[in-house]
């Protein structure tokens, strides 16, 4: 009897938290409830949006501040909220194809023991004119294409891996954007911009659900390894990790070097965990040196 009202009363209590993050968070929550193996959670930091729709009303802002309201539901990340420095968001271009890889904000990053980058770009508002309809009643309509690129990138590599592009083509008779065409285009973006962030947010959270955890050696000293990673992100004592160095680069297509993880150099023992930093012991292989790359062995 008492073990048919526990799960009922666990049912509920997953009912309610369907209600209160919504399908697809409830879903990866029970992934984890049912998963027996060790999990970290990902530091992520959400750079300001570039707004290139050039529309005015620093949009930029406001869509980053809504993108990051969605982002923060996600249930397996930590969200960091501390301000970007001015002089290193006003440096930010936005280069061909909207993937921003911003060296110098992932250098900070690292210092901050950050996981992950999420950069974006409001591009332009594409606007193309057409002859539509049926002779003789055919009319001149414009179409409006509102689009969001939006990159993750690993911060202990410097590598982009996710790029989306998100858009929504919009039509409009020439009565409607008559009196002040960019007043018009401001409202279509304002009205279409939310479900563009909405479908970029739901596909970055499958994305960042199923990559690994990845850290890095901060030092060595004696018989220890100090990595990045403490009670903040859910590291434990007994957690075992593979260690890696980076030593191989390729250049892609797009011409930015990319690492190629190299031998494995052998596994560590988490002994002793800090707020933001824990310390291992070698269980095998070695040597152990500052900026070696480090997986959770599962």
């Amino acid at each position: 009897m008492k073990k048919r009202f526990l799960r009922a009363f666990v049912f509920v209590l997953l009912i309610a938290l369907g209600a209160l993050w919504g399908c697809s968070s409830t879903h990866s929550l029970l992934k984890k409830i049912r998963s027996s193996e060790p999990f970290l959670a990902k530091r992520v930091k959400v750079v300001q949006f570039l707004d290139e729709t050039h529309l005015g009303g620093n949009l930029g802002k406001a869509f980053t501040a809504e993108f990051k309201a969605k982002v923060r539901k996600i249930p397996f990340i930590i969200l960091d909220e501390k301000p970007l420095d001015a002089s290193m968001q006003e440096n930010l271009k936005s280069p061909r194809f909207g993937i921003v890889t911003p060296k110098n904000l992932i250098l900070k990053a690292e210092e901050q023991g950050l996981n992950i980058l999420i950069t974006g770009v409001v591009n332009p508002v594409d606007v193309t004119t057409k002859r539509t309809g049926i002779w003789p009643f055919r009319k001149n309509t414009r179409f409006y294409e509102i689009s969001v690129v939006v990159n993750l990138i690993d911060v202990s590599t410097g590598a982009v891996l996710f790029t989306r592009l998100e858009s929504k083509k919009v039509s409009s008779s020439e009565e409607e954007y008559a009196d002040d065409e960019k007043e018009f285009m401001t409202e279509l973006v304002k009205d279409h911009l939310p479900k563009i962030l909405k479908k970029q947010v739901s596909a970055i959270t499958d994305v960042l659900e199923n990559m690994p955890w990845i850290g890095k050696v901060l030092s060595t000293e004696d018989k220890t390894v100090r990595v990045n990673g403490g009670r903040d992100v859910g590291m434990k004592e007994g957690f075992v990790f593979e260690v890696y160095s980076y030593g191989k680069w390729i250049n892609a297509m797009n011409g930015r070097p990319y690492p190629v993880r190299s031998q494995k150099v052998g596994e560590i023992e988490i002994v002793s965990v800090g707020d933001h930093a824990a310390v291992a012991r070698p269980l095998s292989g070695g040597p152990f040196t500052i900026g070696q790359v480090i997986l959770l062995k599962h």
